[in-house]
């Protein structure tokens, strides 16, 4: 998954550049069919922040692939006309889990680069130092990885996936699929891992689910017989590893030395050659919370050339595709872009939307309201390891589970 290496000193990830082109209406940020670029972009950049845990845990490399996915997205977009003939600027700053060092990155991308939103931020806890700021600054915060409380009660940080608890919902039905009680290890080194933990178990509960615990597993961890002792003797047979890709492979292999090998439910991102390659995970399913990265379907004809060309070597995972998703959102609001765009521009542009908008199936049904985030439900895109390979079976297409009662 390392396949390109970036300092740790790293403040800013990348500035891309503004390229000459015009613009392409409706279909800008689309996966649909390619409008032919134009010459010049005429109207004033529109300028985009990003922030994220791109390094200092064990989740940097993969988070930086959310970052490449919004990097492709802006290149393609310029390329292709802009928005409305505005052209993209992309700036984001890596806050290395620390939550001082993510909320002075905030400050600046609103105070000095003078954003007019965040896209795609993948801070899953450390975006706890800067939510009442962008609230204050009444900066939109859109798409990302939404998995803390943020996203469930400020107006201003607007998913456009699964928020956390959509997510845990998904993963313990698809749990219910698999067997008949579920369990479940979660990351010691994120604060959105540590209340993931706490919340399942309510959340089986409220689903008729049994659940057989949660046990905390630091990738720096070198024995694992505890924790795979208290799932066994729980009596678990369906096993949900909130953890990185690496340390699942590691956890699931000591397990099994302890004679415990249920069925496995995971975060799609999760899923690397050492997973696939381990007929341990064989018949695993897999969720993702924007469209899958592999096979050739038509939603990610764009994204996939895009991607591509800007990262050849790069082996994709679950978070590919999510900068790409929030690009697309921001794009299709702003299609009718005015000359100048501004914060409150960005959430009028949101507000209209259609009730239910799907953005061309990179979305699950989104509304966007005045004073409330994000209104979503628990939809997913599944896949499954068959045979050492990964299999598509819904044909890129999100599946909506129910909310349990009071969720």
């Amino acid at each position: 998954m390392r396949s390109k290496t970036f300092p740790k000193s790293l403040a800013v990830v990348a500035a891309v550049a503004v390229a000459a082109v015009t613009a392409c209406g409706s279909s800008t940020g689309s996966s649909g069919s390619t409008p032919a670029p134009d010459s010049t972009l005429s109207k004033s950049p529109i300028v985009v922040g990003n922030v994220g845990v791109y390094s200092g845990t064990a989740f940097g490399a993969q988070y930086l692939q959310s970052l490449h996915g919004l990097q492709a997205w802006v290149k393609w977009t310029n390329d292709h006309g802009g928005i409305n003939g505005h052209p993209v600027k992309l700036v984001s700053k890596d806050d290395a889990n620390d939550p001082a060092k993510s909320l002075q990155a905030v400050k600046e991308l609103v105070e000095q680069d003078h954003v007019v939103a965040i896209l795609a931020p993948a801070s899953p806890g450390s975006d706890n130092a800067w939510a009442k700021y962008v609230q204050q600054k009444k900066v939109p915060v859109l798409g990302g990885i939404s998995l803390d409380e943020n996203w469930t009660n400020n107006p201003y940080m607007l998913t456009v996936n699964d928020t956390s608890t959509q997510f845990e919902i998904s993963n313990l039905e698809a749990a219910k699929t698999m067997g008949t009680k579920v369990g479940g290890f979660f990351c010691a080194e994120l604060a959105a891992c540590k209340m993931g933990s706490t919340k399942y178990g309510d959340m089986a509960k409220s689903l008729g689910i049994a659940w057989g615990g949660a046990a905390l597993v630091a990738a720096t961890a070198t024995d694992y017989t505890a924790q795979c002792a208290l799932m066994k003797q729980n009596g678990v047979d369906v096993l949900l590893p909130e953890i990185d890709g690496p340390t699942t492979v590691r956890i699931v292999k000591a397990c099994a030395t302890q004679g415990f090998t249920p069925a496995i439910v995971m975060p799609s991102a999760d899923i690397n050659a050492d997973v696939l390659a381990d007929p341990l995970f064989d018949g695993a399913l897999g969720l993702q919370v924007s469209p899958l990265w592999f096979g050739d379907s038509a939603l990610i004809k764009d994204w996939k050339q895009a991607y591509h060309a800007m990262y050849p070597n790069e082996v994709l995972n679950g978070y590919s595709t999510m900068g790409w998703q929030a690009g697309v959102v921001f794009a299709t609001a702003l299609k009718d872009a005015p000359d100048t765009v501004t914060s409150d521009t960005v959430l009028q542009a949101l507000y209209a939307q259609p009730a239910g908008s799907t953005f061309g199936g990179w979305t699950s049904p989104l509304t966007f309201a005045p004073g409330k985030p994000t209104q979503t439900q628990p939809c997913m895109w599944y896949m499954q390891i068959k045979n050492g390979k990964l299999v598509d079976t819904k044909g890129n297409k999100y599946v909506c589970g129910q909310n349990p009662p009071g969720a």
